[in-house]
């Protein structure tokens, strides 16, 4: 594991998406952001266990419903007992209550995560579903996506990328509603977080961006 800030980790293992871990205060409890690709869960584990961590994962927390996001959350969770916490709204589209917004969106949605033996904890922005963790409702790239902010870091998942100069968004068919998803970038850019740890890319320090 890469240490990104005090109680906050980057997993070398995972597969899809970046996933991070988050220490409790006193070390006893740990939460796992966006465990990766359903076919990688076995690395993640793997990791957390060589890390010493399994056993204190009491949360995992998904920004979105993407596999690359929310695969392994199910394996994950039946392996620690913990918590899974979700966008409301993702949790909708995924369960097939809400209708996809676009043919590519609705194309991922024939791919359903599961069983998630302890039920889905949902999430419409502003819970603090991990001590010190804070759930941001930032919309666009899904209709239910949540970045989650720890001190001076921002866990950013797919709402933005980061650049040399600044975020950008992803690619408009990745995207639920582009004008969600500028006003989310803008929510992210004002928060003046120092550390921005995004779904897919390197760890940047926001200063001066």
């Amino acid at each position: 594991m890469q240490s990104v800030y005090p109680s906050v980790f980057r997993l070398s293992r995972g597969a899809g998406a970046n996933a991070y871990v988050v220490l409790a205060g006193d070390a006893s409890r740990a939460a796992l952001i966006d465990p990766g690709m359903p076919w990688d869960a076995g690395s993640v584990i793997g990791e957390l266990r060589r890390n010493g961590l399994l056993d204190k994962v009491t949360d995992i927390l998904v920004t979105h419903a993407d596999i690359d996001h929310v695969g392994a959350a199910p394996r994950v969770q039946e392996a620690t007992g913990a918590a899974v916490w979700l966008g409301r709204a993702d949790a909708e589209v995924m369960d097939g209550t809400r209708r996809a917004s676009t043919a590519y969106r609705r194309l991922l949605g024939r791919w359903h995560p599961g069983p998630f033996t302890k039920g889905l904890s949902l999430l419409d922005g502003g819970e603090e579903p991990f001590p010190g963790v804070a759930s941001l409702a930032t919309p666009g790239h899904t209709p239910g996506h949540m970045a989650f902010t720890f001190g001076d870091v921002v866990f950013a998942g797919d709402a933005v990328l980061g650049t040399d100069h600044g975020f950008r968004q992803l690619p408009g068919f990745l995207t639920s509603d582009p004008t969600q998803a500028l006003a989310s970038e803008r929510v992210i850019a004002g928060l003046g977080a120092r550390w921005f740890c995004p779904g897919h890319g390197r760890v940047r320090e926001l200063k001066g961006l």
